[in-house]
């Protein structure tokens, strides 16, 4: 499996925005236009790259190696459940949304609780200035 890398990807998907929103607006755009990239899209698109790493579907050389596919290992008896919490993470639920969706509804409550353990979201972020250096490691 190929591994990718996350601050090449993120840099290259805000240059896109960047072009698509300085098309849009008849002038170059600048760093504004990779400002509202992080604001707008960061969180979640790093989010949805920790699924395909814990997952095993792409790998991501940031992430910790032995974290590759170990989703899929953990919870095999329980993918339903696990494809259900996954996408609730990825349309932006936390942990809180996602314990009160499993209370209301007829859940494996324990099962939902490892899954968010092993899913760290409140872990997981990374913050404006990470970004930045994002920015700047990239060529």
């Amino acid at each position: 499996m190929e591994t990718g890398s996350l601050f090449r990807e993120a840099l290259a998907e805000a240059e896109r925005h960047k072009y698509i929103e300085s098309q849009k607006a008849g002038r170059d755009l600048g760093h504004a236009a990779i400002d509202d990239w992080q604001r707008r899209h960061w969180t979640l698109w790093l989010r949805h790259r920790w699924i395909e790493h814990l997952l095993g579907t792409r790998c991501w050389e940031e992430f910790d190696p032995w974290r590759l596919g170990r989703l899929r290992v953990l919870f095999d008896g329980h993918m339903d459940l696990l494809n259900q919490v996954i996408a609730l993470v990825l349309r932006g639920g936390e942990n809180a949304d996602i314990l009160w969706w499993a209370a209301t509804g007829p859940c494996d409550m324990a099962a939902v609780v490892r899954m968010l353990v092993e899913l760290r979201l409140n872990e997981i972020r990374c913050t404006r200035q990470c970004f930045f250096f994002l920015r700047s490691a990239c060529p």
